[in-house]
């Protein structure tokens, strides 16, 4: 229990700092390439520690390091806004040393929270588990923008960042509450052996023909959504249709309902259905959702919907897809509960990550460049012919997946 609360408040604190800094940004440049840019600078910690990450989230206590780095972690946001608030105003350089550092404490973090609801549940329970998981995320992921939207219309983003790293800070304290029988593999010699440590994960991901195939799966998923939501939509919300705060954050919250719902899709279909069968419909009903927004877009820019519409679809339509995604998640999620050694998921998962992550700054200054001298809806259109072809390659790939192993 202490560990549901102790990741809602980490997801606040997190979602809270995101929302805000993107409107920051927005609002002062109005540019979508700085803002891309904001977002890409994560690549480089994640790049730079994400190997190190996986190594001390497998041989260290999970739970004391996830404080630690959580503690850290709201110091830092509340110490930004403290700045803020004296007078130093968060310009684009101060935002990426932030954001830069957040990332680090996230990849750290991350790694070692992967491992923790195979320690607290048994393994016939991990499904259910990791579906509340993201239950709780959904909740936490409603609340945290409108939260955030009201914060900076009312407070400003230097109190709001205090605020954040307050949150932060409980989060990390309820996770000395929590009791797990942690799995160390040799402390003492961890300095000696990451590298070799790391690179067993490489070849467990090389054996395995479903994490090796998903590695190619990843990074497309991420370059095609990730940069379509983080950076074409937002900017069409804000700069294009110049809706209110308070309107953004509702459409964030709608966004977070329907991630709150999906948990509960995703439990009945991985009763009936093995989750490898469930990929290739699930990306064929993205490639429909992204074709129905770039749709949307295009009536928009020729005024063929007004602006009330144009919203009230795009809402639709971009709440489907993030509950397609978001059961989709929950099944990888599960696979790899399953199917690695706890003792191996920490490198297993930083190493996929790393991958998938790379795709990210890529895509997301691919389409913020896109966006500032093409239609917004040219972006959307690649993303919806990307899935397109994703929907053939998760047909042929992910059936290895269902295989037993010989």
């Amino acid at each position: 229990m202490f560990y549901w609360f102790s990741s809602a408040f980490t997801m606040a604190a997190s979602n809270i700092v995101q929302f805000m800094l993107s409107l920051y940004v927005l609002d002062t440049t109005g540019s979508a390439t700085l803002f891309a840019t904001m977002l890409s600078i994560t690549i480089f910690p994640r790049l730079l520690f994400s190997p190190i990450a996986g190594v001390f989230g497998d041989r260290f206590d999970r739970r004391n390091w996830m404080f630690f780095l959580g503690l850290c972690s709201g110091v830092t946001i509340a110490l930004f806004g403290i700045l803020h608030e004296s007078g130093i105003i968060l310009t684009i350089w101060i935002i990426y040393v932030l954001v830069i550092l957040l990332e680090t404490f996230e990849t750290f973090y991350s790694s070692s929270s992967v491992g923790i609801i195979p320690l607290i549940v048994k393994k016939e329970e991990i499904g259910v588990a990791t579906s509340f998981a993201d239950i709780d995320e959904g909740i936490v992921g409603i609340i945290g923008p409108l939260l955030a939207a009201t914060f900076y219309a009312t407070i400003g983003v230097g109190v709001g960042l205090i605020m954040a790293g307050v949150i932060s800070f409980l989060g990390s304290v309820l996770l000395l509450f929590m009791h797990t029988q942690d799995i160390k593999d040799g402390e003492e010699n961890v300095r000696n052996t990451i590298w070799k440590d790391f690179l067993d994960g490489v070849n467990l991901v090389k054996k395995e023909p479903f994490l090796r195939k998903l590695v190619i799966l990843a990074p497309l998923t991420n370059f095609f959504l990730t940069s379509a939501f983080n950076i074409s939509l937002v900017f069409f919300l804000r700069n294009k249709l110049n809706v209110s705060d308070i309107v953004f954050g509702g459409y964030e919250a709608i966004l977070s309902v329907m991630v709150l719902i999906a948990p509960f899709i995703a439990m009945k279909l991985l009763k009936k259905e093995d989750a490898a069968n469930l990929l290739p419909p699930l990306i064929f009903g993205i490639t429909i959702g992204f074709t129905v927004l770039a749709t949307i877009v295009i009536f928009n820019y020729f005024q063929i919907l007004g602006q009330l519409s144009t919203i009230i679809i795009l809402c639709i339509a971009s709440g489907i897809i993030v509950a397609i995604i978001e059961i989709m998640n929950i099944a990888s999620s599960v696979m790899f509960k399953t199917l690695v050694s706890i003792k191996f998921l920490g490198r297993v998962i930083s190493i996929v990550n790393l991958l998938a992550t790379i795709s990210i700054p890529l895509g997301q200054m691919i389409y913020g460049i896109m966006n500032d001298f093409y239609p917004i809806y040219w972006t959307l259109i690649l993303s919806a012919g990307g899935f397109f072809l994703m929907y053939f390659l998760s047909a042929s790939i992910l059936k290895d997946i269902a295989k037993p192993k010989e």
